[in-house]
């Protein structure tokens, strides 16, 4: 009995050493001391692809061991995207990781009208990135792209395309903006004649659309106030659009207060004639169509009553009759 007894212990000891030698050999972490990195996961990828990728990374011990990790995970299809996977992980934590589809790609929304700061906080609020490194980047970005050469300063405002992204977090501040300025590119090739036929450069298209991003939101007020806009800069008038006062206070919803007014900004349209020196937010296309292709007309003034209908005049007195009636 005790000669039995001795004989189960040596194989099972004899086993514990197997496993744990199967462990330290295919399955245990790559590197105990590394660091975690994105690795992105495409569309189509098979497992065993995926996992060769791994090792080619150094995110993985064997490929041999991380093929039974997964077999007995029961990982049989894998989510793309981007996951963040530390080599500090060993086989079967990468494993589950995968088989949950836990990755680290964010959707993110970009409405038509956001500015940087609002583009940043809403990163940040993901966990994308911080709104601090995102500001820094967009507004110190150098003119790698032909279409930002016309900007009056090195800020992106105005060419962060509004749209729906999948970003992946712990991506650089500009390999974000990158997305956003190959999309701006893609999106408004349409649109290369009619901007090279333009009287304005690009730059002052794209600030003169974001003014009508925030005053209108049809198309049909949308190219009426872009030819509106337009009939004011042709004969010197001030454009006298409040959203610029309330880009340089940050306040899109309280109310604008005389100090407001007052400020001393070639931004602020409330004071100086012409347009601004760039965007005050990132207009989507129907705004930028709508500057290349204004609604002719006699009118100067606009205004919009709470019920959101708009109303337009000629001259001064025609205007303070509209706002008397309908605010």
């Amino acid at each position: 009995m005790k000669k039995n007894h001795g004989i189960i212990l040596s194989v099972l000891g004899a086993l514990a050493v197997i496993f744990v030698g199967a462990y330290l050999l295919w399955l245990a972490p790559a590197n105990y001391r590394g660091e975690a990195k994105l690795f992105v996961v495409d569309s189509g990828q098979s497992i065993t692809q995926i996992i060769t990728g791994l090792h080619t990374e150094g995110l993985v011990k064997s490929v041999f061991g991380t093929k039974i990790a997964f077999r007995l995970s029961r990982v049989t299809a894998i989510k793309d995207g981007s996951y963040n996977i530390s080599p500090r992980m060993d086989a079967w934590q990468i494993a589950r990781l995968m088989r949950m589809g836990e990755t680290s790609t964010v959707r993110l929304t970009i409405p038509e009208g956001f500015t940087i700061n609002q583009i940043a906080e809403r990163m940040d609020a993901l966990g994308l990135i911080t709104a601090k490194d995102f500001i820094v980047a967009a507004e110190n970005f150098p003119p790698d792209y032909d279409f930002l050469k016309s900007r009056a300063n090195n800020s992106l405002e105005g060419y962060l395309f509004p749209d729906t992204y999948n970003m992946n977090k712990g991506t650089a501040a500009d390999v974000l903006a990158r997305q956003m300025l190959n999309n701006f590119s893609s999106r408004t090739k349409s649109l290369t004649s009619q901007i090279e036929s333009s009287s304005y450069s690009l730059h002052e298209i794209i600030t003169l659309a974001s003014l009508v991003e925030k005053e209108a939101r049809t198309d049909e007020v949308r190219k009426m106030v872009a030819g509106i806009l337009i009939n004011r800069l042709d004969i010197g008038m001030r454009l006298d659009v409040d959203a610029t006062v309330r880009y340089l206070t940050n306040n899109w919803k309280g109310p604008i207060t005389q100090s407001d007014l007052n400020i001393n900004s070639p931004y602020n349209t409330r004071r100086f004639a012409g347009l601004p020196p760039g965007p005050i937010c990132n207009p989507g296309l129907a705004a930028i169509k709508a500057v290349l292709s204004p609604t002719d007309s006699d009118y100067l003034y606009y205004l919009h009553d709470d019920d959101g209908n708009t109303y337009y005049a000629k001259t001064l007195s025609e205007h303070n009759a509209n706002k008397a009636k309908y605010l």
